[in-house]
Formats: structure tokens, sequence, C-alpha cells
């Protein structure tokens, strides 16, 4: 895996055990120049984020015999620099732009778009038979009627030209038509999905009724709609006595 270009972001625990490694002479200058560069004393004056295969240099030059004799110098402990402890906390390429979510098709998406596909290829193998047909054709009656080999090849051409026209004006005006029955199937289909969330919420609210009646306990909302039924019946007495 090249993770040359992979960056991680640097949050304040990594950008404190990175600062300790800058007093360190024994650190070899490419690593303590790129650090001294991108870790400065205030977080906010850092670079937001670091490269993966600086963090991989930093871990090995740590793991080694010279590296870690260097960091016990200072008090510092080797194990705070493996990989493991470097990354954790951390999010890799937090400035890559991620591809927007597609969510997967439907089991009525799919079948719509086989039945496109199965069309689609059933209509250019008949449109390809059609233009080779009439090509074959116009050559034969060409030729049936004494005309040069060079006139019956015109009038081949100029008639597969003309079906392949034809069949291709046929075919995006049959793509349009699919297109718009597409999009009403999905309306319905998304109009079903919305009635049958609404009959579940019913039956959910006929169960919650019943059990209501069955353990003389009221719901919530059975408690709000009487109340609500209640308030209705009042207002229309007191309409009646006036």
């Amino acid at each position: 895996m090249d993770t040359s270009a992979t960056t991680v972001s640097v949050p304040p625990h990594l950008h404190a055990t990175l600062s300790e490694l800058n007093d360190i002479p024994e650190l070899p200058d490419e690593i303590a120049g790129q650090l001294k560069i991108a870790i400065k004393p205030e977080l906010d004056d850092s670079a937001a984020e670091l490269r993966y295969d600086l963090l991989r240099r930093v871990s090995q030059w740590a793991q080694s015999s010279e590296g870690g004799d260097a960091l016990k110098k200072k008090g510092l402990s080797p194990s705070d620099y493996s990989m493991i402890a470097l990354l954790a906390g951390t999010v890799t390429s937090p400035s890559a732009k991620l591809p927007p979510y597609k969510p997967p098709l439907t089991p009525e998406e799919e079948a719509i778009l086989k039945s496109k596909e199965r069309k689609a290829i059933s209509a250019l193998v008949n449109g390809f038979l059609s233009v080779v047909g009439v090509g074959v054709a116009a050559w034969w009656a060409g030729g049936s009627i004494g005309m040069r080999p060079d006139h019956k090849a015109l009038l081949s051409v100029f008639g597969a030209l003309a079906v392949a026209i034809t069949e291709a004006t046929l075919y995006w005006i049959w793509q349009w038509r699919y297109d718009r029955a597409l999009q009403t199937t999905n309306k319905r289909v998304a109009k079903r999905k919305k009635v049958e969330i609404s009959s579940e919420a019913d039956s959910k609210t006929e169960d919650t009724s019943a059990t209501s009646a069955a353990t003389g306990v009221e719901q919530p909302d059975d408690s709000l709609r009487r109340r609500h039924v209640q308030a209705h019946a009042d207002g229309r007495d007191n309409t009646d006595d006036d």
C-alpha cells in the first residue's frame, strides 16, 4: 500500500509528543528538519496535517537502539512513539473529499434497470439488422434493374444511412418516454412506501389502544386524544346553548 501521499491530523496529544523531539540532538537531520517546519511551540501555529511517512520514520527511529537511548536520556518512553501510540486519536486524510454516498438500489429499481437494459440491447440489435438488411436489399434491387456497381454501392449506402437515422430517432424517442415512465414509477414507489409507513403507524396506534383497553392504563396518546375530543364536544355544547 502506497502511503507516501497519506496524511493524518495533528491532535493536541500528538503535537505534545512530537514537540518533545525538537530538543533531541540525536534525531536524524531529515526528520528534525521536517518536524521543525510542521511542529511549532503552539498547536495553532503548527501544521494541521502530517505525512504518514514522517510518523513512520519517527517511530522506526524511536524503536531503534540509538533512538531509544536518546529518548530515555530525556526521560521519554520509546513506547510513546510507536505507530499505535502516534496514530491514536488521529484522522486519516482529514482534508480529503470523499465521494457522495450512493444508496443501494431497491428491488423495484433493479428490476426496472434490468428491463431497460434488455430493451436497449434488443433495440440496438434490431436497428443494426435493419440497417444491414436495407443495405443488402438496395444492392440487390440496384443489380436487378441493371445499375452499375458504383451506383448500387451509393444506393446501398444512402438506404442504410436513412434507416440508421430513422432508427436512432426512434431510439431517442423511446429513451425519452422510458425516462419519463421511470420517473413516474419512482414517484409511485415512494408514495406506496409512505402509505405503508402510515399504515404501520396506524396499526401501532390501534395496538396501543387495545392494550390500554385491556390493561385499563391510558397511554399518553390516548389521553391527549380523549381530551381533544372532549374539548371539541364541550365547544359544540356551548354553541347549542347559545
